[in-house]
């Protein structure tokens, strides 16, 4: 059989194409990513842009990325974004939602790490811009007061909640549009309003920090009115760690009890007691621990369920004591890593005693 030249070539394309496939598949770097939509957006300060913030990941050959990491991060304005990563679907979209801050330049980045070459990438960058306010004739900031931090001074991994309250009574009579917090030069933490919603003259506001590092803090707040006046920081100072609140005095432990004393084999006994910083350096209470006879000493608990004032009740159940005499030491820590002296008491269980005519149940004579 004859095989024509044109046959011959045909047959060795399709040979050369099977033996060296290309995968269409394959990512090419390196990466870039281009801004779709939401850019340039207008907004209410402190209300999400009604448009999702959206990129596009491509290869060198304009082919979209799937599965990428992709980071948005403000930079400037002191809003938020909902996620703060995504991962880029089939056609290499990756989607985000953004609540502008009160004021200064709105700008967020898009930002991802190269698989293959591990560079770090920022090349997708958002723009918005604030509503203009209505001039209302109240050019007065709202006033910062009471503020203050729960626990102060605090542990390590304790989480500290600030609260303050925002005024605007007398500097103009405008509502409470937000409040922000800052700590030492980080950046500006939006608060939120204890009853949900900023809609009075005067706002109890709050936030809760978490990680603080060991050693003093500077804790600010600062409100703004619907006007768009940004009052004053208000400080105070935040100690977190072993003696760095000056507090070196271990609390006091008193009032410790058993309930029952004199109980029956058996019988469950509530050791109580109450442990107090108040007068030992002013620290709260971090916790409390007891220890029977020459036992290891375990915790005990807040009696209304935290630990969070200079004065508490603690309680543990104890079970199973032998008879005979015993005795109970309880001793509390403060925040400031202070571990006071031991209080002790004894206490006694009794051996059960029958009761008349009990070996001889339903023939008890009259």
């Amino acid at each position: 059989m004859r095989v024509s030249r044109w046959s011959a070539a045909l047959v060795c394309s399709l040979v050369a194409a099977c033996a060296a496939p290309t995968d269409q598949n394959q990512v090419t770097p390196p990466l870039s990513m281009s801004v779709v939509s939401g850019n340039g957006q207008q907004g209410t300060p402190g209300a999400e842009l009604p448009r999702p913030l959206v990129v596009r990941v491509e290869d060198a050959r304009r082919h979209p990325v799937s599965g990428q990491i992709v980071n948005f991060r403000v930079v400037s304005g002191g809003g938020s974004v909902f996620a703060g990563a995504a991962i880029s679907n089939r056609n290499g979209l990756v989607q985000e939602r953004w609540t502008l801050g009160f004021g200064g330049l709105q700008q967020v980045e898009a930002r991802a790490i190269d698989p293959a070459t591990g560079a770090r990438l920022t090349f997708a960058v958002f723009t918005a811009t604030l509503d203009s306010i209505l001039p209302s004739g109240d050019s007065l900031p709202p006033i910062t007061s009471n503020v203050v931090a729960i626990p102060n001074p605090a542990h390590p991994g304790d989480s500290v909640t600030i609260r303050a309250q925002v005024s605007d009574t007398f500097t103009g009579g405008s509502n409470i549009l937000g409040a922000d917090v800052q700590v030492d030069s980080g950046p500006f933490l939006m608060m939120n309003a204890s009853d949900g919603a900023f809609d009075q003259q005067n706002e109890l506001v709050f936030r809760t920090l978490f990680g603080l590092s060991a050693g003093t803090h500077l804790v600010c707040v600062r409100g703004r009115d619907s006007a768009g006046n940004t009052g004053s920081f208000v400080c105070i100072v935040v100690t977190v760690g072993t003696g760095s609140s000056g507090d070196t005095l271990g609390p006091v432990t008193l009032n410790v009890s058993a309930t029952p004393d004199s109980a029956a084999p058996h019988d469950s006994i509530m050791i109580r007691a109450e442990v107090r910083d108040t007068f030992t350096g002013g620290s709260n209470i971090a916790g409390a621990e007891m220890r029977v006879d020459s036992g290891g000493f375990v915790p005990m608990f807040a009696s209304d369920g935290a630990f969070d004032q200079q004065n508490e009740r603690v309680n543990r159940l104890v079970v199973g004591l032998a008879v005979g005499s015993h005795s109970v030491c309880v001793r509390g820590r403060d925040t400031a890593g202070n571990t006071g002296n031991q209080t002790c008491i004894g206490f006694s269980v009794a051996a059960t005693k029958s009761l008349p005519g009990s070996r001889r149940r339903g023939r008890l004579q009259p």
